[in-house]
C-alpha cells in the first residue's frame, strides 16, 4: 500500500475499531445477520458451480467462511491484523479459504475472480474511483460484483438513536464531507452508480433491505449501552470524551434504551442497499 493511501482506515482498523470488532465478533455477526443473508442470497452462490470469489473487507471471516462452506474458493482480504487473525482461527482446516492482509485497492492476485462480494467493506477507500477500477481488473469478463452498504443515517435507527443521545450532551458533530470515506459514503445510489460504471461495471442494481439489528447479547439497558457505546458511528466520538461526559452519555443512553427493550434485549432498525453489477 502506498504511503498515506487509505492510511487513516488502516490505523483505525488496527487500533480502536479492530480491537473492539475482534472482541465483539459474535455479537457483531449476530447484529448484521439479516444483511449477511441478503448479501449471500444476492450472490447466487448456493447451488451454483464452484466459483472463485474475492471477499473485500472480510473482517473476522463470517462471509468468507459461509462462501467456502458452499463449496467455493474464496480469498478474504482485509487491512486489520487482529480481525484476520480471528478469521484464520475460525477457519481452522477448512478447504478453499485464504485470508490475506492487504489493501484491495491495489492488491494483485494470481487468478481472476468470478465474483467480488463485500459486507460493508467498500465504502472506505480514499479514492473509490481508483479502487473500483483496480478491483474490477481482478474480475473475469462477465464477473459480478455484489455488496451491501448502508442507506442514509436518517434511515438507520441504530445510528440515529445513540447519536441523538450523544448530541444532547455534547456539541453537534460536524458531518463528514459527502465524498469522504465513511460507513455512509455509498448511501447515494447516483454517486455509487457513477463510481461503478466508471470502473467498467454495467447492469448496476440497488435493492433496499431493512432489518432489525440486535444490539449485543447482554440483557438489560446497561449491557445494551455497553454495546452501543463500543460499536457504531457514536463509538469513536464517545471514546474521545472526558470521563465525566462519557458518564452523562451513558446515563442518557440507558434511559433511552430502557423503554425499547423487548424481553430485556435491545434491537434497532437498520437499512441497507444490496448492490449488484457486472463487468462488461
Amino acid at each position: 500500500m502506498s504511503e498515506g493511501k487509505n492510511q487513516a482506515q488502516k490505523e483505525l482498523w488496527n487500533t480502536f475499531a479492530g480491537e473492539r470488532w475482534t472482541r465483539r465478533q459474535v455479537d457483531i455477526d449476530a447484529m448484521l445477520s439479516g444483511f449477511t443473508q441478503a448479501l449471500m442470497q444476492a450472490s447466487g452462490l448456493e447451488g451454483s458451480a464452484s466459483q472463485n470469489v474475492l471477499d473485500v473487507g472480510c473482517g473476522s471471516g463470517e462471509t468468507s467462511l459461509m462462501i467456502a462452506d458452499l463449496g467455493h474458493t474464496v480469498t478474504g482480504v482485509d487491512i486489520s491484523t487482529s480481525l484476520l487473525a480471528l478469521a484464520q482461527k475460525r477457519a481452522g482446516d477448512r478447504a478453499g479459504v485464504t485470508f490475506l492482509e492487504a489493501d484491495a485497492s491495489d492488491a494483485v492476485f494470481d487468478s481472476p475472480f468470478d465474483l467480488l462480494v463485500s459486507r460493508f467493506g467498500v465504502m472506505f477507500f480514499d479514492d473509490p474511483h481508483a479502487a473500483f477500477a483496480h478491483m474490477v481488473q481482478q474480475l473475469k469478463p462477465g464477473g459480478r460484483v455484489v455488496f451491501v452498504c448502508w442507506r442514509p443515517p436518517a434511515e438507520n435507527e441504530w445510528v440515529t438513536m445513540p447519536m441523538q443521545v450523544l448530541v444532547s450532551v455534547t456539541e453537534p458533530l460536524a458531518p463528514p464531507p459527502p465524498d469522504a470515506p465513511s460507513p455512509f459514503a455509498f448511501a447515494n445510489p447516483e454517486r455509487t452508480t457513477a463510481i461503478l460504471e466508471a470502473a467498467g461495471l454495467t447492469d448496476v442494481k440497488f435493492t433496499p433491505v431493512d432489518a432489525t439489528m440486535s444490539m449485543g447479547s447482554g440483557k438489560g439497558a446497561i449491557k445494551a449501552a455497553d454495546f452501543v457505546m463500543e460499536v457504531g458511528p457514536a463509538a469513536l466520538p464517545i471514546a474521545q470524551l472526558p470521563p465525566e461526559t462519557v458518564a452523562m452519555v451513558r446515563e442518557k443512553l440507558e434511559t433511552a434504551i430502557e423503554p425499547r427493550l423487548e424481553d430485556g434485549y435491545l434491537s434497532l432498525g437498520g437499512a441497507i442497499w444490496v448492490v449488484e453489477a457486472r463487468k462488461a
